[in-house]
This record gives structure tokens, C-alpha cells and sequence, in this order.
């Protein structure tokens, strides 16, 4: 028996292509929400990414050992073999990982603007600005700010959708055709 014999190839593969999905729409959509370039969004966006990957794998390989026999059997049925025996477990653990993923990435944007010295947050100079300048100013400069949590939630939100709508096309797939 060879090592290649029990890799999930399958799963592996998958991965990456929901890596790529999920880093070219929430890099777009930091793109345009925080009004950041093309090559920075990019790098926010794959970094973010394949932090918050390889922090639900060290979680899961730490979590697994824990589990009881039954649930243990379902989930790693579930991610090596796409066997669902318990759709509202898999439907609150898609729960679970969209806001801890949402959470690593907002935490992952403000760890990497640390590490690469980028400048001051925008929102903090605006406020700083506008204190001085009365109440109308100060309510102009705030419409005006980007929403980092905000903008995050809303490129989790529609990596997360995209990523949903390939596995139902997958699943759908699979029906139709067989399993690859």
C-alpha cells in the first residue's frame, strides 16, 4: 500500500479551487470597498485566505482526536468521502467556520498592515481631521470612511456563497454523471 493509496486527492483539489475562488472575489470586493490597489487587495485576500485554511486544519486535526467515535466517523466521512449523514451538523459547522473565518481574516488585515508598517488606519486620520471641523464635517468624513469589518464581512459573504454554489454544482454533478 502506497502513500498515494489513502491522500484525498479529491479534497486536496477542491481546496485549492475554493482557495482561488475565494481569493480573486474577496480581493475585488476589498478592491472596491476599501478603495485599495489592485496588488494589495490581492495580497490581503490570498494571505487572509490561506491563514484562515491552514487555521481550520490545525483545528480540525486538533478537534478530531476529541470527538466521539460517531461524530468523528461523520465528519471525516464528510471531508475525505462527501458523505453527508447529518445535514443540520454540517449546516451549523458552515455556521461556525463563516464567522471564525470572518474573524481570522479581519484580525489577518490588521496583523499584516502591522507587519508590512503600512500607513495609519484611514478611519482614525478622517475622525482626526474632521474633530475640529464641526458636526456637518465630521458626519461628511464618516459616510466617507470605508467599513473594514464591514468590507471583510462582505467578501466573506460572497466567497462563502461562491464557494456553496460550486459544491451544490458539484453535488449536482455527481448525481447526474457519477462521481470522477
Amino acid at each position: 500500500m502506497s502513500s498515494f493509496d489513502v491522500l484525498p486527492l479529491r479534497a486536496v483539489l477542491f481546496q485549492l479551487l475554493f482557495l482561488v475562488t475565494a481569493i480573486a472575489l474577496e480581493s475585488m470586493v476589498l478592491r472596491n470597498r476599501l478603495g485599495i490597489g489592485r496588488k494589495i487587495s490581492i495580497q490581503f485576500a490570498a494571505t487572509t485566505n490561506l491563514l484562515s485554511t491552514v487555521i481550520g486544519w490545525m483545528l480540525f486535526f486538533i478537534v478530531e482526536p476529541l470527538l466521539s467515535p460517531e461524530l468523528r466517523s461523520q465528519l471525516i466521512s464528510y471531508i475525505f468521502f462527501d458523505l453527508t449523514t447529518n445535514p443540520p451538523l454540517l449546516i451549523g459547522l458552515a455556521f461556525i467556520s463563516f464567522i471564525a473565518t470572518f474573524l481570522v481574516k479581519l484580525e489577518g488585515i490588521t496583523w499584516l498592515e502591522l507587519l508590512l508598517g503600512m500607513k495609519k488606519d484611514v478611519e482614525t486620520e478622517a475622525r482626526a481631521t474632521a474633530k475640529f471641523q464641526g458636526r456637518r464635517a465630521q458626519r461628511a468624513a464618516f459616510a466617507t470612511v470605508p467599513n473594514r469589518p464591514l468590507a471583510v464581512l462582505w467578501a466573506n459573504a460572497i466567497s462563502f456563497s461562491a464557494i456553496t454554489l460550486l459544491i451544490g454544482i458539484r453535488l449536482l454533478f455527481d448525481q447526474t454523471f457519477g462521481t470522477f
